[in-house]
């Protein structure tokens, strides 16, 4: 039966030839006239190459699939056909069910199929065939689905009995309540990684441990850097029961040119005058390696058990139900309870809050629920503080508390919560945004909002009476006389670094200024630091007496409270998320509100912090002189390609705090959620730019988009966008720093408050997305953001059109390492 059924399927080789042809030419006159199909055409040939270069294919631009059909479909077919024909022969008279694990095009699909409809028309009953489609490129498997599937059941109609196909991004849910008895993982994308094949290979085998296929087909490049890895995979795996056989690719079933395809390249290269698609491709491909791993046992038929798989994750999903989360072993770690101070650092995605909320849950479970216990949870993020509070009901004894929430001003549930247990009479967890404590915790009066556009105006107007009291009519102190310095310098230094106003003058003329640098220079005791005092003072003066809303005046008044015992707050357990927005001055807070310091927890990243930049440190005081470090790496919510991407921004943040413990190297990491690269977009103003974001949501919402955000906050482009018929929001990076959205847009024409801490806010906003970011250019694009486009990695971009591509390569500037260097230090 099987030489009937190869030469069968030699038979075969023109009309699988045509049918994959046949689905491109319906492709192309459906999507022929968008704005940028052969600028995004031509990108996805010249990075077909990288395949064959022994690195990655991305498989996230729009045309990706459809550049990859009419050459590596058909070759991929054959490949799997001559190593795996036997294989799926000898499963003859059973069910099988077969996951495709990075299943591309479909071309397990297309085998199975084939050998299904061969056996039919050869007089054989081929065996029920499930096969699930498990990718991280929707792109991948809508082509999949809509277009070459398609034409191949108008060749092979027959196909339509007995199999069925699924599709999925990411992740298989089993709705169907699927029983399986004879399960085969088909897998290729595990080894086309060219990095973090340690991570993969672990990922892999705890899907083999878990799901018990009784055969496993693995299909690599034949390169040299690949084959000994997928050796070393095979012998581990024959510890685990696996007999192993590796397949040849000497006699593969079909030869020559692809006559066909090769016609529907040479139109479109010619129509579009990309020399990519003048290469003719043929049916032989020796760069392949196959191995079939196999159970012995399975081979006995009667043995097979029908059991169900629930579901199957080939990288991890989005955090939806905070106790369906798994953590590994560096996050169990970081939650014990201890006797010591805890700091968790680490890079954005890489699960300190999911730490904290764990840590918490386990103090309570240890403390029995006890009435007694006091925790104060607090960040700087209202919306953190509310997705904490969700978690920790995730995660506790439902029967054994209630959750209550503040009322705001206007009488509606606010974000701050109490979490009391039964027949308990106080909270025993407290969860307050860091900005209400003085208000909450410290009895202080707030009268009204903080307007910010009020201290800038009384910081002019104090720097005007001062330049004329001291006779400056020049702009020579200009760079410290301006409101945007002396707002921060008294937040960082005179509040931070707890100088105070009263008695300060001595303390701030001879302080080192930790983190502030030396540009603007601001020497020790020069009349340069005295002009700054004076402003200063005044400043505070007026603040107190005129009753003007500050969050930083209003935390000194909390502090000094504290400091002079009018407070008794006594917290069991204290945990600080976001940590990187704190000052020494805050951090003491923190020791005068608990009642053992070692029960201190802090969880951040000084890469993002936006408050403070290079000034936010770690604080080395000996009340925590036991601390212990707590670092966890990868990224396991960003997308790794993005992660990748920026990855030399976020080695150049860590140069720039020079080492300090708070700070550390993104680490991309491949079990990521998925994820295209950053999508960059160039408009002359805001309206070509809304104009291009339509063009790229209609493609990228296939990544199940339903809004973007908008960071920096950008009215007029958000506007604009709404305009298209696009669910938009805008916001700050401050409002929404520790939270994630499924697509941001980074909006480079706004200009940032605080220009200092450009690395960070940016590193901030690039890394609050789950799945898509785009970044918005324009003529207007800040001329301070132009040194962060050149550290972005240029091969992990997409530019959408070619003068987008034009366009930023004249933004970037090359990025000189820099540190922040403390005057008396420099």
């Amino acid at each position: 039966m099987k030489e009937k059924l190869k030469l069968w399927l030699k038979s075969e080789q023109g009309n699988i030839d045509k049918a994959v042809a046949d689905a491109s030419i319906r492709y192309y006159h459906e999507h022929k006239s968008e704005a940028n199909f052969r600028y995004d055409l031509k990108q996805c040939h010249i990075e077909s190459f990288n395949l064959v270069k022994g690195k990655d294919l991305c498989y996230d631009r729009p045309n990706t699939a459809f550049a990859y059909s009419l050459w590596y479909h058909p070759r991929r077919i054959n490949t799997f056909l001559s190593f795996f024909l036997q294989k799926i022969l000898d499963q003859q008279g059973q069910h099988l069910e077969v996951f495709d694990l990075g299943a591309g095009a479909g071309a397990i699909q297309w085998g199975l199929g084939l050998i299904c409809a061969g056996l039919r028309r050869l007089g054989e009953s081929p065996p029920k065939i499930t096969v699930i489609n498990i990718d991280t490129s929707p792109f991948m498997l809508s082509y999949s689905k809509d277009y070459l599937w398609n034409e191949f059941v108008k060749i092979y109609p027959e196909t339509k009995e007995n199999f069925i196909t699924e599709y999925r991004v990411n992740s298989w849910t089993n709705d169907k309540n699927l029983e399986t008895s004879n399960p085969i993982l088909a897998a290729s994308y595990l080894f086309d990684a060219s990095d973090n094949k340690l991570e993969i290979a672990n990922d892999f085998r705890e899907l083999v441990t878990k799901y018990k296929p009784n055969t496993v087909l693995l299909l690599t490049s034949n390169q040299a850097e690949k084959i000994p890895f997928v050796d070393s995979v095979v012998k581990e795996f024959s510890q685990l029961g696996f007999d192993a056989q590796t397949v040849s690719d000497t006699s593969l079933l079909f030869r020559g040119e692809l006559k066909k395809i090769n016609e529907v390249r040479v139109a479109l290269g010619n129509k579009f005058g990309i020399s990519e698609l003048s290469r003719q491709s043929f049916w032989t491909d020796s760069s392949h390696y196959g191995v079939v791993l196999q159970k012995p046992q399975s081979e006995i038929v009667f043995s097979y058990k029908k059991r169900n798989i629930p579901s199957l994750d080939i990288f991890n999903s989005p955090i939806t139900v905070r106790r369906d989360v798994v953590l590994n072993d560096d996050q169990r770690r970081a939650a014990r309870n201890s006797d010591r101070p805890s700091i968790i650092v680490g890079p954005a995605g890489c699960g300190k809050s999911i730490v904290i909320t764990e840590k918490i849950k386990n103090i309570v479970e240890e403390s029995g629920y006890s009435t007694d216990l006091k925790i104060l949870v607090t960040t700087f993020n209202k919306g953190l503080i509310a997705k904490l509070a969700e978690w920790l009901r995730d995660l506790l004894d439902s029967n054994r508390y209630t959750l209550s929430h503040d009322i705001n001003f206007y009488g509606y549930s606010d974000k701050s919560s109490h979490i009391t247990f039964k027949n308990s009479k106080q909270t025993n967890v407290r969860l307050l945004h860091f900005d209400m404590l003085p208000k909450m915790l410290g009895g202080v009066k707030y009268k009204g909002l903080v307007n910010l556009e009020q201290h800038y105006t009384l910081l002019k107007e104090i720097i005007l009476r001062v330049k004329r009291e001291e006779k400056i009519f020049s702009d020579r102190f200009d760079n410290i006389l301006n409101s945007d310095f002396l707002f921060e310098e008294y937040h960082r230094v005179i509040y931070g670094l707890q100088v105070g106003i009263a008695q300060g003058e001595e303390t701030y003329l001879n302080i080192t200024r930790k983190g502030r640098g030396n540009n603007p220079s601001l020497p020790k005791n020069s009349y340069r630091r005295q002009l700054a005092w004076k402003c200063l003072t005044e400043y505070a003066q007026r603040m107190h007496k005129e009753g003007i809303q500050s969050f930083t005046l209003r935390r000194q008044y909390l502090f000094s409270k504290l400091k002079m015992g009018e407070l008794k707050l006594n917290y069991d357990y204290i945990m600080v998320d976001e940590f990187q927005d704190c000052t020494e001055a805050d951090f003491e807070i923190f020791y005068s509100m608990i009642k053992n310091p070692n029960n201190l927890t802090i969880a951040g990243d000084l890469a993002q912090s936006i408050h403070l930049g290079t000034a936010a440190r770690i604080p080395r005081d000996n009340r925590m002189d036991r601390r212990r470090f707590y670092r966890l790496d990868g990224s396991y919510r960003l997308p790794v390609r993005i992660s990748e991407c920026i990855k030399r921004l976020s080695a150049a943040i860590v140069a720039r705090f020079g080492n300090d413990e708070g700070v550390t190297d993104i680490t991309p990491y491949k079990s990521s959620p998925p994820g295209s690269r950053p999508i960059v977009i160039y408009g002359q103003g805001h309206i070509e730019v809304a104009e291009k974001v339509k063009q790229v949501f209609n493609h990228y919402k296939i990544y199940d988009l339903e809004r973007i955000t908008i960071l920096e906050k950008d009215i007029e482009l958000q506007n604009e966008i709404v305009k298209q018929g696009i669910s938009c929001e805008t916001d700050t990076i401050l409002s929404l720093k520790g939270l994630e959205k499924e697509c941001v847009l980074w909006s480079t024409r706004i200009p940032l408050e605080f220009e200092k801490e450009v690395f960070e806010f940016t590193y901030t906003i690039v890394t609050r997305t789950s799945c898509t970011l785009i970044i918005a250019l324009t003529d207007t694009t800040q001329n301070i953001y132009k040194k962060i486009l050149g550290l972005l990695d240029i091969e992990r971009l997409i530019m959408w059109d070619q003068v987008t591509a034009d366009k930023f390569g004249s933004l970037c500037e090359e990025y000189a390492p820099e540190t922040i260097v403390d005057e008396d230090a420099a």
